[in-house]
């Protein structure tokens, strides 16, 4: 045998392994699974908090900057009416 053969040997457990570190790998792995599962629910609430967070913020932005252009908007008076009903009548003739 040559060196690295015997040094792979030496490295490789002569007993298997035992049943207690079993369980407690396990164990750990449940554990582990909760905690993921946990996470993973807990983003998925709170990615539908920012979801319902940013439409609200959407729909007040939108409403917002529709007041301000309707705002803008020159009001609307009787004297424009007559204005425009005086030019309409002489295009007509």
């Amino acid at each position: 045998m040559s060196m690295n053969e015997e040094k792979l040997k030496s490295l490789w457990p002569e007993e298997p392994v035992s049943q207690e570190q079993q369980e407690a790998l396990k164990k750990v792995l449940k554990k582990t699974e909760r905690v993921v599962a946990t996470k993973d629910v807990a983003s998925l609430f709170v990615g539908w908090i920012w979801v319902i967070f940013l439409g609200f913020g959407a729909s007040a932005y939108s409403a917002k900057r529709r007041f301000e252009l309707h705002k803008q908007k020159q009001p609307f008076n009787n004297s424009d009416v007559d204005r425009n009903q005086d030019n309409g009548d002489k295009h007509e003739s």
